[in-house]
């Protein structure tokens, strides 16, 4: 009581009725192991009010003319102008994610076609994005609000140095009162660079990055729905979203605009990496941007609710974890049950823990965690793909043949005895009976029924810091097994030292 009592005087945690009083304990030690209990990076940045991104596409800006062509849609655009400039007077702070360079580009160099080509969409962008900011410069000043933009890469989001510096040039232009509308920077981007693909990725990124309230995806329908309505006529809209894990679609069509690069799948996978790291997603419609307001305001007629995942588990992860969740994956890795329970309990995954090895990549660079078929986490690893594959094979070479047992019981497994034989790829990687016999001459077999080669004896492949949660059912389920280990059955607090900050939070 008296932990709370401290909380709520310094404002530090809003109530909640459905929450438990063990979330508030957890959030009012954590923001009070602080010295002094100072507030967050971001209250410190903001005084007060939310943060919504909001992305709007080329479908959104652009409408097609009279004559079969495409023209700017001022209608869409006068209204979204208006729309944040009554949530600025509100008092919270909006960044705009807009697409629309190329398409800009096409028109004012009066291309019917978006053109293909070496170094086109580079030029394309180059000519329309200016076109693009002198459009809502005008827009923004007939409503008195002033605007910035901001072309970033996904170089920005690679190097976590990188990542804070744009963070905190955000929240400058935000503490200054001014809209940043934000693009990718695609006129010196390479096509063999890796970029965020769409800027509904690039806005849940910057929501991430932001630690933002909402973050809203324009597009050409209403909801999202249970199936294409545009084929399907039986389609019925959803109007919220609570676990994507669960969510069965049919017919999750690409870009249906030559300008666009987006679709319905991509908005799916922005409203992922946004709910993982507690920031809500809204998927509306672009021609009634009004609708953003009504969601704010928990109207659920707006439009799709992605709800944010919030808790214990989701509550810590901090600027490091939200950085992970906001790089690509170069690769993946399949984890056991052994595997899994490391992953919930934020400790250290090892190579004894693996199923299966994924892609190419070196030390320090993100892959994708899966468990049972699912995307569970990312993670930053501190060895190489080779490395690890290496290992995996040396642990793998000494197992003892099973054949004649699954045989009797009338089991005949030819993959199984052709891998022994050396003449099938498995898990692994291809490994022949030369590499084998290799193995055995070097030393190197390692027996899978002795001590050393179970998980805790293998090489570290990530620690538990370095990985950040991408699912909600395991994010639940880490959720209930944190309070389990916290309270214990009885429910009692534990004590800590005084000084001590509690681990784990």
């Amino acid at each position: 009581q008296a932990i709370l009592a401290q909380a709520k005087l310094k404002n530090l945690y809003r109530v909640d009725s459905s929450r438990s009083s063990h979330y508030f304990v957890l959030t009012a030690i954590r923001a009070m192991s602080q010295p002094g209990g100072k507030p967050s990076a971001r209250q410190e940045a903001l005084a007060g009010g939310k943060i919504h991104v909001i992305k709007v596409g080329t479908s959104t800006l652009l409408t097609n003319d009279e004559v079969g062509g495409q023209k700017v849609s001022l209608s869409n655009i006068s209204r979204l102008v208006e729309l944040i400039a009554s949530l600025r007077k509100s008092g919270d702070h909006v960044v705009l994610v807009s697409s629309g360079a190329v398409g800009m580009g096409c028109l004012k160099l009066g291309l019917s076609q978006r053109p293909t080509g070496p170094g086109v969409k580079q030029a394309l962008a180059a000519a329309g994005q200016s076109r693009l900011m002198r459009l809502y410069e005008d827009l923004f000043s007939v409503v008195g609000v002033n605007v910035a933009q901001l072309l970033i890469s996904r170089d920005d989001f690679s190097d976590k140095a990188r990542f804070l510096a744009v963070r905190n040039t955000f929240w400058a232009l935000l503490r200054l009162g001014v809209v940043p509308i934000v693009n990718e920077n695609d006129s010196l981007s390479a096509e063999h660079v890796a970029n965020f693909g769409d800027n509904d990725t690039m806005a849940a990124m910057t929501a991430v990055l932001l630690q933002a309230d909402w973050v809203f995806l324009a597009t050409d329908v209403d909801f999202l729905y249970t199936a294409n309505p545009k084929e399907d006529p039986n389609a019925t809209p959803i109007y919220a979203v609570e676990d994507l894990s669960q969510l069965k679609l049919v017919g999750l069509e690409a870009s249906s605009s030559q300008w666009g690069t987006g679709g319905m799948a991509t908005k799916i996978i922005a409203a992922r990496i946004a709910v993982c790291a507690g920031v809500h997603c809204g998927l509306v419609n672009g021609e009634v941007p009004e609708r953003i307001g009504q969601m704010i305001r928990g109207k659920k007629e707006g439009g799709t609710h992605f709800v944010a995942l919030q808790g214990c588990a989701s509550a810590v992860q901090d600027d490091h974890n939200r950085w992970i969740i906001t790089l690509p994956p170069s690769g993946s890795l399949t984890l056991d049950r052994d595997g899994y329970n490391a992953v919930l309990t934020h400790h250290r995954i090892r190579t004894g823990m693996l199923l299966k090895c994924s892609g190419e990549f070196s030390h320090d660079e993100a892959v994708a965690l899966f468990f049972d078929g699912k995307e569970i986490a990312r993670a930053l690893v501190r060895m190489s793909s080779a490395a690890i594959t290496e290992e995996m094979t040396r642990s793998m070479v000494g197992l003892r043949d099973f054949t004649r047992e699954l045989q009797s019981a009338g089991i005949y497994l030819d993959g199984y005895s052709s891998w022994r034989k050396g003449g099938h790829k498995g898990a692994s990687g291809e490994m022949n009976a030369e590499v084998l016999r290799q193995l055995e001459q070097d030393g190197g077999v390692t027996k899978s029924d002795t001590p050393e080669s179970s998980g805790h004896q293998s090489s570290v492949i990530t620690d538990g810091s370095d990985i950040a949660l991408m699912c909600t059912a395991t994010i639940k389920e880490a959720d209930r097994k944190a309070s389990s280990d916290k309270w214990g059955s009885s429910g009692s607090y534990p004590l800590w030292k005084r000084g001590e900050t509690p681990t784990g939070l």
